[in-house]
């Protein structure tokens, strides 16, 4: 589909069907498992001395999650879908302690 094509109802409710069974595929950890990740990355954030990336570091790794989409990706609107994640990556970018679940930072 080229940009200012039209496309047939039935086309674009097969797109949304496809971006629908995407995101389903990609839900986020249970609220108790995001708090028990988020509990971990704070208490290492704070044995880190609270330290933040500079801000070409912040940027390369959040433009390495936001290549992160499904279907094959965990990026999902502002979160990271991953098991061992869930947290909402804008932040989680900046501090120095952690890392992508995918090592996708190494490197960064």
């Amino acid at each position: 589909m080229r940009e200012g094509q039209e496309i047939s109802p039935e086309e674009r409710d097969a797109l949304i069907a496809q971006a629908r069974q995407a995101q389903a595929e990609r839900r986020l950890p249970s609220p108790v498992r995001m708090a028990g990740n988020f509990t971990k990355a704070v208490v290492k954030h704070t044995f880190d001395g609270l330290k933040k990336v500079d801000f070409t570091t912040y940027q390369r790794r959040l433009n390495q999650c936001n290549g992160c989409k499904p279907p094959k990706g965990f990026r999902v609107e502002k979160r990271c879908t991953h098991e061992s994640c869930g947290c909402y990556i804008d932040k989680k970018v900046w501090w120095a302690s952690e890392e992508c679940p995918l090592g996708r930072w190494d490197g960064v």
